[in-house]
């Protein structure tokens, strides 16, 4: 979808994505092919979930991908120095980056009510409002399906820097008045006393080097769960 802003053709699904996709879609299987009879009220809420999934992967990967296009167009360091395409093709990247990193939670996040349905795990009888990595820790201190929990823990270590940026950045966004509005207010009081305007240019490649990492986890993460369920 968002390919056709850079005049490109539909994405192909190939790697990570594409064995995320089919992981889902094996599973989905499982719950929609008997013949002859009708799927119960918990098979169709699977499949619901499911095709929700799917989305919320296509919606995560197109994201970033707008935010790496528009970031490779971003290369002068001084706000005050951009020429105006410049300037919005910075703040279409911000858009789109911002716009990925909530995403990526939230498909870990659907990830982990999804499992605490699925498996019974019960994780809302420790914290009401629990994210995948609550899900994880019950899992993990519980010794629940410990053979799905130790890959899945894996995954989270071995992410776990690239990980812990990006939640704080996605706290940041939602917590606060807006992230990038408090940078620039902060700019604009430093520029009081001489200093130059400076964008985040310096760390727009490594924000989406970390953007990268995250989406890869989050769909190695949904294959791992997805395959553990059609072994």
């Amino acid at each position: 979808m968002l390919r056709a802003i850079f005049g490109e053709p539909p994405r192909q699904d190939t790697g990570l994505l594409l064995e995320a996709n089919e992981a889902i879609r094996g599973y989905l299987r499982t719950v929609t092919r008997k013949k002859g009879a009708a799927p119960t009220p918990q098979e169709r809420r699977y499949a619901i979930w499911c095709q929700s999934f799917l989305r919320a992967l296509d919606e995560m990967e197109q994201s970033q991908y707008a935010a790496v296009r528009f970031g490779e167009r971003v290369k002068t360091t001084f706000i005050d120095r951009m020429e105006r395409e410049e300037l919005d093709d910075y703040h279409r990247h911000l858009y789109y980056y911002n716009n990925a990193l909530i995403r990526l939670f939230a498909v870990l996040d659907k990830l982990g009510h999804f499992m605490n349905e699925r498996f019974a795990l019960k994780t809302e009888k420790i914290k009401s409002r629990f994210s995948y990595f609550t899900v994880l820790r019950n899992m993990h201190q519980h010794k629940l399906f410990t053979d799905l929990e130790a890959k899945l823990y894996e995954l989270k270590t071995g992410y776990k820097e690239p990980l812990t940026r990006l939640r704080n950045q996605r706290n940041m966004e939602i917590h606060t008045i807006n992230a990038d509005l408090l940078d620039d207010l902060m700019k604009a009081e430093e520029a009081k006393y001489g200093e130059r305007l400076r964008s985040d240019t310096e760390d727009v490649r490594g924000n989406l080097a970390d953007l990268e990492q995250g989406c890869d986890v989050a769909f190695r993460s949904v294959t791992t769960v997805f395959r553990y369920l059609v072994r």
